[in-house]
């Protein structure tokens, strides 16, 4: 497991303040309506900045701060699903009410708008290749590249299946990641 370096927590706390701000705008007047500039004016930043750190609004709302973190606790292991299981539940025991609250609006945002739904593909894809990338041994197989590079896309497709109500908690949710990673390496028919 690594851990953030000064540049890269401060990469972070721009990311999320920028997220933070652009969910409460758009949960107030919504997405075609909040600008960029009012979303970097919330969050104390240039616009510049704002473009630099996520490319468009509508990145915004696909960087998925738990996925990072996910990947981020994610360490090599001969079982995949272990590993991802444990990566899965150490962000989820570590996660706080703050960021929570952040998950459950950034959700919000993009199930009012179906334009945010087709623009994930990037991110998920991008969050499943670095967990592939940690999985795959290094004398690793062709085939067995392939079947982990499958199961870090099946899973993270899954991971972001699982619906979030207000009532839900995190532990709730992380009961269901798992679920996924076990599904994502066995079949979304298996019986749980």
């Amino acid at each position: 497991m690594d851990t953030l370096t000064t540049r890269a927590a401060k990469d972070l706390r721009t990311r999320l303040a920028i997220q933070e701000a652009a969910i409460a705008l758009c949960l107030d007047q919504g997405f075609a309506a909040t600008s960029t500039k009012a979303i970097a004016d919330r969050a104390g930043v240039s616009e510049r900045t704002l473009f630099r750190t996520f490319g468009t609004k509508a990145a915004i709302f696909w960087y998925d701060a738990f996925l990072s973190r996910v990947v981020r606790a994610l360490a090599p292991d001969p079982d995949p699903v272990a590993a991802l299981t444990t990566a899965v539940r150490t962000a989820i025991d570590t996660i706080t009410p703050e960021q929570w609250a952040l998950e459950l609006g950034r959700r919000a945002v993009i199930v009012k708008e179906p334009d945010l739904i087709a623009t994930g593909t990037q991110e998920l894809n991008t969050g499943a290749a670095r967990i592939a990338t940690i999985l795959t041994p290094p004398l690793a197989s062709p085939d067995q590249a392939f079947d982990l590079v499958l199961f870090a896309r099946f899973a993270v497709a899954g991971m972001g299946a699982v619906p979030i109500h207000a009532d839900t908690t995190p532990a709730e949710w992380g009961a269901a990641l798992e679920r996924v990673t076990h599904k994502a390496a066995h079949g979304a028919l298996e019986r749980s």
